[in-house]
């Protein structure tokens, strides 16, 4: 069978047409044989996003965006409609967020899932969202600084334009003057004695070594008295300790004794009639002393009348 030139041209053109139509989809990010839903959003301003700008998830590209209408009975708003593959499902209450995708201000959709239980179909309106631009964000960062640095400017202007800053500067130049002079007599009390110091830090690395060195002998030692501090606190407490409780009993003994009537030191204290018998005998007794004080010929004189009588008898007997 013989085709025909026209058969050819069209079958040409009909494969010409196919390439250009998957072309114009490859290149808008749409892939002719996968199954994909569309999802619709309506914006009040879009702010530079355009058809086959990228749709994300988690900042990777699962989609684009395939129509942007503006309809002019509600509000002029802007209906932006996205292509995202079959086999993602987004909950109803989905959001479809516009965000920079870059630092030129290129933008994209960020999906971003919602809690709801009911899944979204195709040619659903989703949440609409915008985030600011760069141009928001960058002035929203520069404000507050373009504030602090204005404030700054006024405190300097303030501080120049004052009165004293000509004696604010002498005084800077002053101490910066005797800084200097304290440094210059420091470099010439140290000049020379380069070896000095030298020494005296050999010395004390030295020194440091040794302590190092000596360190745990010095705690063993501390040890040893810790220990042996507790040692003698023991005993000397245990002795403190036997010998309290001794004079314990031996005071209640003693406080036995005299409340009881049965010893003599018990008798005098309970019994009041021999107490004051014996006080009684005391100061008669008392009184006889001083008597024999006072006249000692009363007594001594009988006294030598009884010893010739005795040596006589003695006499006698022999």
């Amino acid at each position: 069978m013989k085709i025909t030139k026209e058969t050819k041209v069209g079958i040409l053109t009909a494969i010409a047409i196919a390439i250009l139509a998957f072309g114009y989809n490859f290149m808008k990010g749409q892939d002719m044989f996968t199954k994909s839903n569309e999802y619709f959003g309506k914006y009040d301003r879009i702010e530079g996003l355009f058809k086959s700008n990228p749709v994300l998830i988690n900042g990777y590209k699962v989609g684009s965006v395939t129509s942007i209408t503006m309809d002019r009975n509600d509000s002029f708003r802007l209906t932006v409609g996205i292509t995202i593959p079959d086999d993602i499902k987004l909950p109803k209450n989905s959001i479809m967020k516009i965000v920079n995708n870059d630092m030129i201000g290129s933008k994209a959709i960020e999906i971003i899932f919602g809690n709801s239980t009911e899944l979204a179909i195709t040619g659903d309106f989703l949440v609409a969202e915008q985030d600011q631009g760069i141009a928001q964000a960058v002035s929203g960062v520069l404000e507050p600084l373009t504030k602090s640095v204005n404030s700054v400017l006024g405190n300097i202007d303030t501080a120049i334009s004052g009165a004293d800053l000509e004696g604010t500067l002498k005084d800077a130049s002053l101490a910066l003057k005797a800084f200097k002079e304290t440094a210059d007599k420091l470099n010439k009390l140290l000049d020379g004695k380069d070896r000095d110091i030298s020494a005296i830090l050999t010395n004390v690395q030295t020194t440091t070594a040794g302590l190092k060195g000596l360190t745990p002998k010095i705690d063993g030692i501390l040890t040893e008295i810790n220990a042996t501090t507790k040692e003698i606190s023991a005993i000397e407490f245990n002795a403190l300790a036997t010998q309290v409780k001794s004079l314990s009993e031996e005071l209640e003994k003693t406080t036995k004794a005299i409340n009881g009537k049965d010893g003599t030191l018990g008798m005098l204290v309970n019994d009041k009639e021999m107490y004051n018998k014996l006080d009684t005998t005391v100061g008669k007794l008392k009184s006889l002393l001083e008597d024999i004080e006072q006249y000692p010929r009363r007594y001594t004189g009988v006294t030598e009348r009884q010893r010739k009588k005795g040596d006589k008898e003695k006499e006698a007997g022999n």
